[in-house]
Parts: C-alpha cells; structure tokens; sequence
C-alpha cells in the first residue's frame, strides 16, 4: 500500500470510529481550524472538553512567552503536528510517551536538517 492508500484507509477507519478527517490534500490551515472549532463548541458542556480548554490556555500563554515565533505559526505547526501524528497515534493506540517522543525527534529531524545535517 503507498502512502497515499495508506492515509485514505487511516480515513476511513477514523471516520467509522467517529472522528471527522481531511487527507492531506484536503487539508488546510482554516479547515483544521473549523474542525476543532466545530467540536469545541458541539462538546462545549462536556466537563472533559472544559478541561482541555483551561489547559490550552495554559499551554497557549506558555508557548507564546518562550517561543520566539508568532502565535498564528505556532497554531499552523500544532494543527499539522496533531493531525499527522494523532492519526497515527489512534490507528496504533500510542500511548501519550510515545507521542511526545516523535514529536520531540521530529523537531530534531527538522533541526538538522535546517542546519545541514549537524544538530544545532
């Protein structure tokens, strides 16, 4: 299966499971936006959705203060991270440490690779 394949599968699993998916060439900025707006406000009274509301604005002031990169980038960067990597995490049930570790040797491919292959 290419990759593509791959992603309509990882699709239409997802979206059996309930969750509301885009491909990758579906995708865009506002979109991803919509549809975390769209279950935000559909699970507005859902004490686990408040929950993850005061920790986003935690985790919002936090970014906002130590990262040198405007907010709007930093959402653009989180909405793409959480797509490709919280697919992955639901179609292979990662658990949360895992998460985190691609995430983290993500930023350091990236790294090197912004700095000819040498880590910064």
């Amino acid at each position: 299966m290419n990759e593509r394949e791959t992603e309509e599968a990882m699709a239409r699993v997802l979206t059996a499971r309930g969750f509301r998916t885009v491909t990758t060439e579906q995708w865009t900025r506002q979109g991803a936006l919509d549809v975390v707006r769209e279950g935000r406000r559909r699970y507005a009274d859902d004490p686990r959705v408040q929950a993850l509301d005061e920790i986003a604005a935690v985790l919002a002031d936090r970014l906002s203060k130590h990262v040198d990169v405007p907010p709007e980038s930093i959402a653009t960067v989180l909405l793409a991270a959480s797509a490709s990597v919280g697919a992955i995490a639901l179609m292979h049930h990662l658990p949360g440490p895992m998460i985190v570790e691609i995430l983290q040797v993500t930023a350091d491919e990236l790294d090197r690779r912004a700095n000819g292959g040498e880590p910064s």
